[in-house]
């Protein structure tokens, strides 16, 4: 160690601090030339829950100077991993209190990391919270990021050219995310996204329509896109998976509403296995459909996908 130069331990280190943020607070412990070379490193990658987390955080990057809270991975949740297993949803007004000051802390750390991120992965299980939260999110330049994983009750991204590297998308929390492609709006945001991945669709034969009208717009020569006033989707895109939950139970009695949801899944998954199967459809864009369980541990999943993903 006391043979190398400064600047092959500054490389050791890149690659080392590239899990949840053990590994850098680890090093900063060492010595004081080890915590010192170490310091640009030290917010590479972070793993982030729930308040006390959240509140730390935001105290030490509002006191780091930029060039040494360079956050390149970033995985954000408002509520641990054990609140969001109970789900529990209060009403209180301290409880309410609790929420904002969750959702302003996840906004922080989202304002101060975004110039460097790479990859994000951000879990809003507050449903109070979530559709201003992820706006927010989906508004926020990000120019270096690539890789992007969102659950929680999404807005759809609209905003012109705040993530133009964006090349991976998941997008999970919203049961029938219909109008996500329509008006070119995922285009204008993502121009070069390659991978979109739409995750626990109940029911969302709208949705299932509406990819298959965007889908229509893509003709085989790949280097000519026709835009369409309805739905359509970026031109670099080349891979669509959608995975659906496991429809809900049958009632016993007839005509009753989830009967008539049952139906709607049913129809929804016919669509998009013939999505899957090709039809008559022509363009480069494969669609993969997947079923998942209805009791699916979202934020363990996508922390799992962000930690294969660093």
């Amino acid at each position: 160690m006391d043979t190398l130069p400064l600047e092959l331990h500054a490389q050791i280190f890149t690659f080392a601090c590239t899990d949840d943020g053990s590994t850098a607070r680890s090093l900063a412990l060492v010595s004081h030339y080890v915590h010192e070379v170490a310091a640009p490193y030290r917010y590479q990658s972070l793993a982030i829950s729930g308040l006390g987390q959240m509140s730390e955080l935001v105290s030490r990057l509002d006191t780091t100077p930029p060039h040494l809270r360079r956050v390149r991975s970033l995985f954000l949740s408002d509520w641990t991993h054990a609140q969001t297993r109970e789900s529990t949803i209060r009403m209180s007004e301290d409880a309410q209190d609790r929420y904002l000051l969750e959702k302003t802390l996840a906004l922080r750390i989202l304002t101060l990391a975004a110039p460097t991120l790479e990859t994000l992965a951000v879990v809003v299980a507050c449903p109070y919270t979530g559709p201003p939260l992820l706006g927010a999110l989906f508004s926020t330049p990000m120019p270096r990021l690539k890789d992007l994983s969102v659950h929680g009750f999404y807005p759809f991204p609209h905003a012109v050219g705040v993530m133009p590297r964006l090349e991976r998308l998941h997008l999970s929390g919203n049961r029938n995310p219909h109008g996500l492609l329509e008006l070119g709006a995922l285009d204008a945001a993502c121009p070069s996204l390659m991978d979109l991945r739409v995750s626990g669709l109940v029911a969302a034969a709208s949705f299932a329509e509406e990819l298959r009208s965007a889908l229509r717009e893509r003709i085989t020569d790949t280097s000519t896109f026709i835009p369409s006033p309805a739905s359509s989707l970026p031109p670099s895109l080349r891979h669509v998976t959608v995975q659906a939950r496991h429809a809900p139970p049958l009632p016993k009695r007839k005509g009753t509403a989830p009967r008539g949801m049952q139906l709607m899944h049913d129809k929804m998954l016919t669509a998009l296995r013939e999505l899957e199967a090709g039809g008559d459809l022509e363009g480069s864009v494969r669609v993969s459909v997947l079923e998942g369980d209805q009791d699916e541990d979202c934020y363990a999943l996508l922390k799992r996908e962000w930690t294969l993903a660093v």
